[in-house]
C-alpha cells in the first residue's frame, strides 16, 4: 500500500503521495469530509507522485460531490501525467483545472 495524504493548509486540500486502487476509497471519503467543511474547494495536487487512472475517477467523483452542494471546486498544480490520463479519457474538459504549474 502506498502512502498518501490530504491535508488542509491555508483552505485548499494538499494531496501528497500516490494514489492507486488499494488507498482510492479512503481518499474518496477523506475528500469528502473536506469538501463538505470548505466553502471552497481548491485542490492542490503538486505532491501527487503517481496514480493509476483511479485518481482521475476520485477526481470526477469529487467534482460531482463539490457541484451537488454547489461549491466551486478547482484542481491546482495538476501533473503532466494526471493531465495525460484525463486527456485519454476524453476528461481533459471535464475537470476544472486552473494551470499554475
Amino acid at each position: 500500500m502506498r502512502i498518501i495524504d490530504l491535508e488542509i493548509k491555508n483552505n485548499v486540500l494538499e494531496v501528497n503521495g500516490s494514489i492507486d486502487f488499494y488507498n482510492v476509497v479512503s481518499l474518496w471519503q477523506k475528500g469528502l469530509m473536506s469538501i463538505n467543511t470548505l466553502d471552497k474547494i481548491k485542490i492542490d495536487l503538486k505532491g501527487l507522485l503517481n496514480s493509476d487512472s483511479s485518481g482521475l475517477a476520485l477526481f470526477t467523483a469529487w467534482v460531482r460531490a463539490a457541484r451537488a452542494q454547489n461549491k466551486e471546486i478547482v484542481f491546482i498544480n495538476m501533473p503532466g501525467f494526471m493531465q495525460d490520463i484525463s486527456r485519454v479519457c476524453g476528461l481533459d474538459g471535464v475537470l476544472p483545472v486552473l494551470w499554475e504549474n
